[in-house]
């Protein structure tokens, strides 16, 4: 199992409209509607201006390949862009993790303990 950590830093003023946008697109559960998507949450930063985090746990790597790849994401990534001080471009994911241990969580990681 995998995590895949990706750090979003809204413009100014732009958080709700980041959240307004992951919520009017089905972002997490269109990745979790992908084969090897175990679970996918957006993380809203406890300091305002802080970055918000998107996380997601894969069965392996190919999965996570499998969703930057997907061109239903591509399509709304120029979307995202605009919201954010940077950003990940269409092709651009964030960082992975191999979960080496785990204790249960929404996101399916008490799978990888066993």
């Amino acid at each position: 199992m995998i995590r895949s950590v990706l750090y979003l830093r809204p413009l100014p003023g732009k958080e709700g409209d980041l959240e307004e946008f992951y919520a009017r697109h089905g972002v997490l559960d269109r990745a979790l509607s992908l084969p090897g998507c175990h679970g996918a949450a957006l993380h809203r930063p406890a300091e305002p201006g802080g970055p918000y985090l998107v996380t997601a746990t894969w069965t392996g790597e190919s999965d996570y390949q499998q969703w930057l790849g997907d061109p239903w994401r591509q399509r709304i990534t120029g979307e995202l862009g605009d919201l954010l001080d940077g950003g990940p471009r269409a092709d651009q994911g964030g960082g992975l993790y191999t979960i080496v241990a785990a204790a249960g969580d929404e996101t399916g990681d008490e799978e990888a303990a066993q």
